[in-house]
């Protein structure tokens, strides 16, 4: 489909001479009155490839125009080329200062106008692509593009984690990630996430994290390929964030949510968590130990709930004593907790219980002394069911707590 080449020319000679050297290849739109270009532009901005001006028209009118053309961002991108007579003139020089282009000196030879007219149309196209880098640094995002080899075509900020060695005329394109990021473990994860992305045609998301200098920080990395007319990845668009306050103050907040405040032990919310990523680590054989404080609502009663809370945390201290440094231990209820011990036999499980039973004879309070009743059972594969492990450890624990009543009574 022929694109408008829109000419602003009152000679009938010229326009006429014109037509019949591009009257094939764009459809000629003629404007005689300078007053009625704008608003034709203004509604045709997307259909017009090119603007010829017959600079001995040059005027305040047409100087408005220039200017009006050139600080609008969508019309700034149309080549604007000036018909002249053989010598030049100061009229010529005052429009190509205001954003004309080139400028056509008769005599006209065909071959010679089209190739001026097409290298005029591509040198503002590659124009207008620098134009919106430059405007796209502005941003505080970095935005990156890359070739189907990775490397990068252009990016629109240089950051700190990048070895730009001492060269001041150093460039990032045609370099990969590989080449020039300092971490390169970072660097061989971005290469082969840039590879899954052209061979699947599926973008991705993923946050990193870079120490450098004793300093933290996060980074969201947006990848998305980019595809010709045929549905082909041709390369990769993507989009760099800062994200390292937002990261902190998440990961802060995961704490708080996942350590009981009580006790500085896990809370219940973060234990499927744990147990997950140690299942999925195949961790096995899984050991899990049941807790639970004893008498607890007697001393509540007797002392109130700022000595039940101590009677707890006398518990939760009684469990760092003995357990190794991969169990990890959670409240999950008032004075229930389960303790997960990973690549732990049943035996060396047991060994645990018997050094708690030996330590809680430590701890007192009141004249009260600690009592924890224990129960354990073992998750041995991924086979194994975990709820009616937990039960298992939970009903041998409730099993010792009957046993002490019924030697109380005694």
């Amino acid at each position: 489909m022929k694109k408008n080449l829109l000419m602003i020319e009152k000679s009938e000679q010229n326009r006429q001479e014109f037509k019949s050297i591009v009257a094939d290849l764009y459809n000629i739109v003629e404007i005689a009155e300078i007053c009625d270009v704008l608003p034709y532009l203004l509604k045709n901005k997307d259909s017009v490839s090119v603007i010829l001006f017959n600079a001995s028209n040059f005027s305040v009118e047409v100087k408005e125009l220039l200017n009006k053309i050139r600080n609008d961002i969508m019309l700034s991108s149309i080549p604007i080329l000036l018909i002249a007579g053989e010598q030049e003139t100061s009229e010529e020089v005052e429009m190509l200062k205001l954003g004309a282009l080139d400028c056509i000196h008769k005599p006209f030879h065909k071959e010679a106008i089209r190739k001026r007219i097409e290298n005029a149309v591509r040198l503002k196209d590659s124009l207008s692509f620098y134009e919106v880098e430059h405007m796209l640094k502005e941003l505080p995002s970095n935005i990156y593009m890359k070739d189907l080899e990775g490397r990068y075509i252009f990016c629109t900020h240089y950051w700190h984690h990048l070895d730009r060695g001492n060269d001041p005329d150093w460039i990032v394109r045609g370099k990969t990630d590989v080449e020039i990021r300092k971490d390169k473990e970072n660097a061989a994860e971005a290469m082969k996430s840039d590879m899954n992305v052209i061979a699947t045609g599926k973008g991705t998301t993923y946050t990193i994290e870079i120490h450098e200098d004793g300093i933290q920080e996060f980074f969201e990395v947006i990848k998305e390929p980019i595809k010709n007319k045929q549905g082909k990845t041709t390369g990769i668009i993507g989009l760099i964030n800062h994200v390292t306050e937002y990261e902190q103050m998440k990961r802060k907040l995961e704490d708080i949510v996942r350590t009981d405040e009580l006790t500085g032990l896990y809370s219940r919310y973060y234990f499927d968590q744990y147990l997950q990523n140690i299942q999925k680590k195949e961790m096995y054989p899984i050991s899990i130990i049941s807790a639970d404080c004893d008498g607890l609502k007697k001393i509540n009663d007797t002392y109130g709930h700022l000595v039940g809370d101590e009677y707890i945390r006398m518990a939760s201290l009684l469990f760092r004593m003995v357990l190794p440094d991969e169990g990890a231990a959670f409240r999950t209820g008032g004075d229930e907790f389960i303790i997960l011990l990973p690549s732990t036999s049943e035996e060396e499980t047991q060994s645990y219980i018997d050094k708690m039973r030996e330590k809680e004879k430590l701890f007192q309070i009141r004249g009260k002394k600690l009592s924890v009743s224990l129960g354990m059972s073992c998750i041995r594969s991924s086979l194994d069911s975990v709820d009616e492990c937990i039960a298992a450890s939970d009903m041998d624990m409730y099993a010792e707590k009957r046993k002490k009543k019924e030697n109380r009574r005694d």
